[in-house]
């Protein structure tokens, strides 16, 4: 069976054996990076070999659903993503373990465009990393290519920026650092008068500003180079919901018989036995760290799937408020943990095939329910959108006010942000639409 110590010393933080951190970086490898893996393992250990069809496991593998394999899996095409694309600089970098470790915690928590998906804050308590460790980590993201990833919002991403530019006092700076409001609603002349300018200098440093990129992440697709095939499938099964795991075209790996036999004919010749004897345990560290793997994605989907049930049998259904904070309480791993085994994970339900990641959201206040997700709140906004006048467009104060009288209470700011995720016009561009 596998190693609970493993996953174990994973929990409790415990100093990281060589199969500690096999077992971890197997965890956080998606299916792409566990091809490679498995593939340097098989070519730098003679004792490793792929089981034929009717071979038992050397290692004790557990059967079933640990290997189940499905036919007719829905796959992807994508080229080069922008999270391998930074976890590529990140991993040639040359950084210590430690600030190598923690900058790659951090790039599953940005969006497609490149900026962080939640507020710091979350993403630091999510994460579990301590103050310095997650400002270092941060900046470190910040510093890769392209220029104004890591960012928690277009300003701040425009900001990097000109400071990768070298433009760190010029009109534009300021303009960004101390007018923001002002720039986005293109009031000129109040630039203008606070920065004791004429109102041309503004403009023209407002279309300097206007030749960064407000998607930073938008260089790299996602369609087309390496296939993504979904890890975990869930299925509708009357009430309840039927939980499996594909290991679609990973192969199943065994000790050798044959290089055991071998061992045996060498017991006499202490060099050989002790080669032999190296590639054995750490082919059975490897397999035992591939079923650790296994064995965390299936408790962490049965977990995710039990919260989300719901969501998983009504098409219709919001997501409920989830943090990796539950799912950690509810299997009793670390948070660490948690982010390791859904960074780059897909599941593949009625709703679709979905990233993980993008299950857990946070939740908003709501007196009558207690609290409802942001993905609720968001839905939420949609509908009343769609049922506004088009002649009287609501605003996003109106919102404001609309979700209030149903006890649901959000900033203002909060309905901005979620309007512009929904892809949705402010009012005054919808008027008439």
């Amino acid at each position: 069976m596998s190693s609970p110590g493993i996953v174990q010393g994973m929990q409790q933080g415990m100093v990281a054996t060589p199969a500690m951190q096999l077992a971890m970086r197997a965890l956080q490898a998606n299916q792409t990076e566990l091809q490679e893996l498995i593939a340097e393992a098989l070519s730098a250990n003679p004792t490793l070999e792929e089981a034929r069809p009717s071979e038992p496991d050397a290692a004790e593998e557990p059967s079933g659903t640990y290997y189940h394999r499905e036919s007719g899996i829905e796959t992807f095409c994508t080229q080069q993503s922008l999270a391998e694309h930074l976890e590529e600089q990140i991993r040639r970098s040359g950084l210590p373990p430690k600030q190598e470790s923690a900058a790659l915690t951090l790039i599953p928590w940005l969006d497609r465009h490149g900026y962080f998906a939640e507020p710091l804050a979350v993403v630091q308590q999510e994460t579990g990393l301590p103050d310095k460790q997650f400002e270092q980590a941060r900046h470190i993201l910040c510093d890769l290519e392209p220029a104004g990833v890591g960012a928690q919002d277009l300003q701040e991403s425009l900001i990097l920026q000109l400071k990768r530019l070298g433009e760190h006092r010029g009109l534009p700076m300021r303009i960004l650092q101390h007018h923001w409001q002002d720039l986005v609603k293109h009031r000129y002349a109040h630039i203008a008068n606070a920065l004791d300018i004429d109102e041309e200098a503004a403009e023209l440093a407002a279309r300097r500003i206007a030749r960064l990129n407000p998607d930073p992440g938008s260089g790299f697709s996602r369609t087309e180079h390496h296939i993504i095939t979904p890890d975990i499938c869930i299925e509708a099964d009357g009430n309840e919901l039927k939980i499996s795991l594909t290991r679609e075209g990973s192969p199943q790996l065994v000790l050798s018989a044959e290089y055991r036999e071998l061992m045996a004919q060498h017991a006499d010749n202490p060099e050989v036995r002790q080669f032999l004897s190296r590639c054995f345990r750490e082919g059975r560290d490897f397999i035992r760290a591939l079923q650790d793997r296994q064995t965390t994605l299936l408790l962490v989907a049965k977990a995710i799937a039990k919260r989300q049930k719901n969501y998983f049998l009504n098409g219709n259904a919001p997501l409920a408020p989830m943090k990796m904070e539950d799912i950690a309480a509810d299997t009793r791993l670390h948070v660490s943990t948690i982010s390791r085994a859904v960074r780059g994970k897909y599941i593949k339900s009625l709703r679709g095939v979905t990233e993980l990641r993008a299950l857990f959201t946070t939740a908003v206040s709501a007196e009558t329910s207690g609290e409802i997700s942001a993905d609720a709140a968001k839905q939420r906004i949609r509908q009343l959108i769609e049922q506004e006048d088009p002649t009287r467009p609501l605003s996003d104060a109106r919102i404001e006010s609309l979700l209030q009288a149903e006890n649901i209470f959000l900033a203002r700011r909060t309905i901005a942000k979620y309007r512009e995720q929904l892809k949705i016009l402010p009012a005054s561009l919808r008027k008439g639409r």
